[in-house]
């Protein structure tokens, strides 16, 4: 009796503990779907009166019920393929950076947990056979399999009748095909064309930021000084409602670059991107990162850098990804490459420049003379002013891209150059649920979507496309989900493309303003 009643705790303290963590994004189902795994999986010892048949089945039971209890500490909410993705696309020192945030008294629910798992293989229940016991066990033994094959018999069986883990990693296998087919991806000739703007050539430089939350800007209404640099600016055009697709760089980057968004759901593999339209349409291509070329394994967002014609990684001085984070240079190594690309000789140029800006650990993405904000005298404040000195930095970094911009349309006015910055999702830093990061369980918090958007124009962009800059004026209030920028880049470019959508490009006067912006997690952004 004493071992069927601590291995009966050893499988239920997992189930305790989360609802403890978090109970409103516990699903009860989950109790039931692991109550009828236990007889199948100790029938065998009941049925051979084995002891390493009872220690398998518990060790099978501790490594599920340890990856779940593991990331209900972190996240507060159950594994998902999305979380599963994250976790192998971060090196060692990311995966540090995050424990760091993440450390929390939750983490004592381990030890209770480990020292059930030990007691319940110490103390094998004892098996006393008979009539009895033998009718009782086969008939929850039926009920369970009875159980399973209504769930397989009606196409549900992964949906119902197995572990949200196990869903996980299934669901994650078949999303991990996808990214893999983008291995293969090379350059695909589409009809696409550049009207003829006389002798006048074209530079487009799209700057996407890292982790930028924009309520900590400033230049939206923040309440320390952090973008002083950009709000000086005249000559930019600030969007106020402009939110992210999704919450991790992967999907947002490779929404950003394809026609996939939300609504059509298209795989990345399958989608035309942005190379393809400026690579068809005579551009040269030039990727300018400072993010991570190496991982785990190769990450997506690189194989599909590889498609551009010049490729350049300045954080790539270490022989590991662990180094490589570690000692991540400042993103002004980028201004050097930006200015470089700028003077290649060819007529059309399309430059995406990828920013380290506030991914964490957030004291390691500006110099010592930027710790501005110095107020914390606990983790949470220290923390909002780390953060907030990285905007700070991140303010320095995007102005002077805007302003090597500006001296290049001086000294080369015949060419038309138009600039976006934007960030490829947002970063909760304690502004809601009390969390840090842009992690989510269950609802996704509005800081981990809500971004910067600004655009610059040069004069010769200004004089000659007059009705276009006077629409994007008027339209930087709306409404807009970053997965649309495909269309917007090739609207704001004037781009002919077959496919084409100006109803999605918040540059257009034909926008549809009307698009519910329903996010991964089911829930409409502006209903929450």
């Amino acid at each position: 009796m004493k071992g069927s009643v601590i291995f009966l705790n050893f499988i239920l303290f997992v189930h305790l503990a989360a609802v403890c963590i978090n109970a409103s994004l516990y699903d009860f189902r989950e109790l039931v779907i692991w109550l009828c795994y236990i007889p199948i999986a100790t029938f065998p010892y009941y049925l051979f009166e084995k002891k390493y048949l009872y220690r398998m089945a518990v060790v099978l039971f501790f490594l599920v019920g340890f990856v779940t209890l593991t990331h209900w500490i972190l996240l507060r909410g159950p594994l998902t393929a999305s979380s599963i993705f994250i976790f192998l696309n971060t090196n060692f020192n990311e995966a540090t950076e995050f424990l760091s945030v993440k450390l929390t008294f939750r983490f004592l629910w381990l030890l209770p947990y480990i020292l059930l798992f030990v007691l319940a293989l110490l103390y094998p229940p004892r098996i006393r056979k008979t009539v009895y016991t033998n009718y009782t066990v086969i008939a929850v033994c039926l009920a369970a399999v009875v159980f399973f094959i209504e769930n397989a018999v009606n196409g549900r069986f992964l949906r119902k009748a197995t572990p949200q883990t196990v869903r996980a990693f299934v669901s994650f296998y078949q999303e991990n095909k996808v990214f893999q087919e983008l291995k293969k991806r090379t350059i695909n000739q589409v009809d696409a064309r550049l009207p003829d703007f006389g002798n006048s050539h074209q530079t487009f430089v799209l700057i996407i930021g890292e982790s930028a939350n924009r309520s900590h800007m400033s230049l939206y209404g923040y309440r320390r000084n952090t973008t002083p640099k950009l709000e000086k600016r005249n000559d930019i055009i600030v969007y106020q409602d402009v939110i992210s697709a999704y919450s991790n760089t992967i999907n947002s980057v490779l929404s950003m670059f394809t026609e996939s968004n939300l609504d059509n759901q298209k795989q990345f593999n399958e989608s035309i991107s942005l190379t393809d339209v400026f690579h068809s349409s005579g551009f040269k291509t030039f990727w300018l990162s400072n993010q991570l070329p190496i991982g785990i394994w190769d990450n997506a967002v690189y194989n599909m850098a590889q498609t551009f014609d010049v490729v350049h990684y300045t954080n790539n001085t270490a022989n590991s990804s662990f180094e490589s984070t570690y000692y991540a240079p400042y993103d002004e190594v980028l201004l050097r490459p930006i200015s470089v690309a700028l003077q290649d000789t060819a007529a059309y140029k399309f430059i995406v420049v990828h920013l380290m800006g506030n991914h964490t650990s957030y004291e390691k993405r500006y110099p010592k003379k930027y710790v501005f904000f110095d107020e914390g005298h606990d983790k949470k404040t220290k923390t909002i002013d780390k953060y907030d000195n990285a905007v700070l930095y991140n303010d320095f970094i995007v102005d002077s891209i805007f302003s090597i911009l500006s001296d290049y349309s001086e000294k080369y006015p015949h060419v038309i150059v138009s600039s976006i910055y934007l960030s490829d999702h947002g970063e909760n830093v304690y502004d809601e649920n009390n969390d840090v990061g842009h992690d989510y369980s269950g609802t996704i918090p509005k800081s981990n979507v809500e971004i910067p958007f600004i655009v610059w124009l040069s004069p010769r962009y200004k004089m000659l496309f007059e009705a276009k800059y006077s629409i994007m004026k008027t339209n930087k209030n709306l409404p807009f989900i970053n997965d649309d920028l495909f269309d917007a880049v090739m609207d704001m470019n004037f781009i002919d493309y077959e496919q084409k959508n100006p109803q999605r490009s918040v540059f257009n006067e034909a926008y549809d303003l009307e698009r519910k912006r329903i996010l991964p997690d089911g829930l409409d952004y502006d209903s929450k």
